[in-house]
């Protein structure tokens, strides 16, 4: 987010894989990641002090994460995969145990009791295999938040019904005295999640009854498909809906929390002094999300990848990444470091012009630090068949 631009100018990053063999295998780390979701002066420090090269190559979604490892086309190292695709892969036997119990690596070894309370109780219940044993030391979680509602205050009553209805101000029009523009995202998957959150469901189940099968029953998906085509959304897209909130096109949208900062430091960045109409609520049933630094079992350089997973799992390294990225972090230690530094003065911004303290960013957003802190009942979502994730295609295509 904040120097990501600057700092990506002063590394070249190699799409190109056939540029590496220049180079032993021992001295490469591949690394799959999304894009601009790492401080690239953190690439090069720890190039710097491991003498090797880090190859990144850069995705749009878990499910084209999920393909690139399981093709075997190329062999990471290092991924960083979301919840449920984590899941998945574990489940195949696609991830590398982490050295967790290996002194060369001290910032792996407490992988127990290292993370946010809230998002350890969130691992603990979900990242369970079949025996219900949990196989934390298969992923490093590495930035996590929750899905939530961006929303303009521009409309008089559009606050009021956000926070009273949650989720369900996206599904029911009715609620508003005004007419309100209402965007989703274009990801079939969400859409789906984002309706049954609306009605206090569980995002995971595929019945009336609360089953959860191996692909929706017929009558629950044509309900859907029903209720979202009756809501007609205003706009389907990405990225573009948190600008369109910002700027008063749309009135309120489904998104992911780490969208409302990342908008949030980019306003600050433009100059705009009064961000009170720019909001983002997280209901109190939610479903939450996190990405994980993980090792496939297809790497050529297992030591490497820990050493890597390692590097930026040190706090000041984290608390640096979470400052130049703006997602949440999820080290204990990190969090301690913002509010620490937030008690020191640290600026969460400053331009010249226009600036605004860390201690007054935390307290105005608490929801940064802790995504759940005022959601009672929270899911995630768990990885699913290729007919369930065919079917909310389905859903998606009816919509046009």
């Amino acid at each position: 987010m904040k120097k990501i631009i600057a700092a990506f100018s002063a590394l070249v990053l190699f799409t190109v894989f056939a540029a590496a063999v220049l180079m032993t295998p021992s001295n490469i780390l591949y690394f799959l990641n999304w894009g601009e979701y790492i401080d690239h002066a953190l690439i090069e420090k720890f190039q710097e002090q491991y003498h090797c090269q880090v190859i990144e190559e850069d995705v749009t979604s878990s499910e084209a994460m999920y393909q690139k490892i399981s093709s075997d086309t190329t062999r990471y190292d290092v991924a960083i995969p979301g919840d449920y695709t984590v899941h998945q892969l574990y489940n195949e036997g696609k991830l590398k145990k982490l050295k967790v119990n290996d002194s060369q690596f001290p910032y792996l070894e407490n992988y127990k009791t290292m993370f946010n309370p809230s998002l350890s109780k969130i691992m603990d219940e979900y990242m369970v295999d079949k025996d219900n044993h949990t196989f934390n030391d298969y992923f490093m979680p590495y930035f996590w938040g929750a899905y939530s509602i961006l929303y303009n205050t521009g409309k008089s009553d559009v606050e009021s019904v956000v926070k009273e209805n949650g989720f369900r101000s996206l599904y029911d029009r009715s609620l508003y005295q005004e007419d309100v523009r209402i965007g989703m995202y274009s990801t079939a998957r969400w859409i789906v999640s984002s309706y049954l959150l609306s009605k206090g469901e569980d995002p995971n189940i595929t019945s009336f009854d609360g089953k959860e099968e191996n692909d929706m029953d017929v009558d629950f998906k044509n309900d859907i498909v029903t209720a979202i085509k009756n809501i007609r959304f205003d706009e389907f897209g990405d990225d573009s809906l948190k600008r369109n909130v910002a700027n008063g096109a749309l009135d309120l949208c489904f998104t992911q929390l780490g969208d409302f900062f990342d908008t949030l430091y980019l306003l600050c960045e433009e100059g705009k002094q009064d961000l009170d109409d720019f909001k983002v609520e997280v209901p109190e049933t939610t479903a939450c999300f996190f990405d994980s630094m993980v090792v496939p079992t297809t790497c050529q350089n297992e030591t490497l990848a820990n050493a890597f997973i390692n590097f930026m799992m040190n706090p000041e390294n984290a608390y640096q990444n979470a400052r130049t990225i703006g997602y949440s972090p999820t080290l204990v230690g990190v969090d301690r470091m913002f509010e620490e530094n937030a008690e020191k003065g640290e600026l969460y911004f400053e331009d010249g012009t226009n600036s605004m303290t860390l201690k007054a960013f935390l307290k105005r957003y608490p929801m940064y630090l802790n995504p759940l802190y005022q959601s009672d009942h929270v899911y995630l979502l768990k990885p699913k068949s290729n007919d369930y994730l065919t079917t909310c295609e389905t859903i998606f295509n009816n919509l046009a």
